[in-house]
C-alpha cells in the first residue's frame, strides 16, 4: 500500500460547479483504481491524501498536477504503508453552508487532533489541514 498527500490552491474564480465536477471525477477515477483517501477544501486550498497501489496513486497525482482547476500543486509526503487509513472513502466531501462554517472548521480541527498520525503522510496531511484552518481563524480575528 502506498500513500501520497499534496496541497494545492484552487484556480481563481473556482465555483461550486467546479468542485462538484472535481468530486464526480475523483469518485469515478478513485473507485475504478481502488484508491481511497480524503480531500479537504477550505478557503481556496485543497489538501488531499491518496492511498492505493503506487502506480495508480502516482498516475492520479500526475493528473491532478495537470488539472487547471489546481495551482501551486505541492507534494507534501509519499511513502509505503502497511494498511489503508481511509478504507471506506473513495472520496470524502462536505460542502459547508455559511451558517455551519464555524462548526465545520471546529469539527475538522477536532478530527485532525484525534486522527491517526502513525505515518509521515498522515502527519503532514493533518498538519497542513490544521495550518489552513488556523490561518482562517487568524484572518477572521483580523476582520473583527
Amino acid at each position: 500500500m502506498y500513500q501520497l498527500n499534496y496541497h494545492s490552491k484552487s484556480k481563481s474564480g473556482l465555483v461550486l460547479k467546479d468542485l462538484e465536477n472535481i468530486l464526480e471525477s475523483a469518485i469515478f477515477t478513485n473507485s475504478s483504481r481502488d484508491i481511497t483517501g480524503c480531500l479537504i477544501f477550505h478557503n481556496k486550498n485543497f489538501v488531499q491524501i491518496l492511498e492505493g497501489k503506487k502506480k495508480d496513486v502516482q498516475d492520479v497525482y500526475e493528473k491532478i498536477k495537470m488539472d487547471n482547476r489546481h495551482s501551486d500543486v505541492t507534494l507534501l509526503w509519499e511513502n509505503k504503508v502497511d494498511k489503508r487509513y481511509f478504507p471506506e472513502w473513495n472520496m470524502a466531501y462536505h460542502k459547508p453552508e455559511n451558517e455551519n462554517l464555524k462548526q465545520y472548521v471546529n469539527n475538522l480541527m477536532l478530527l485532525s487532533a484525534l486522527s491517526d498520525r502513525s505515518t509521515g503522510s498522515l502527519l503532514s496531511f493533518w498538519a497542513t489541514v490544521r495550518k489552513i484552518l488556523n490561518n482562517d481563524k487568524k484572518h477572521q480575528l483580523k476582520e473583527i
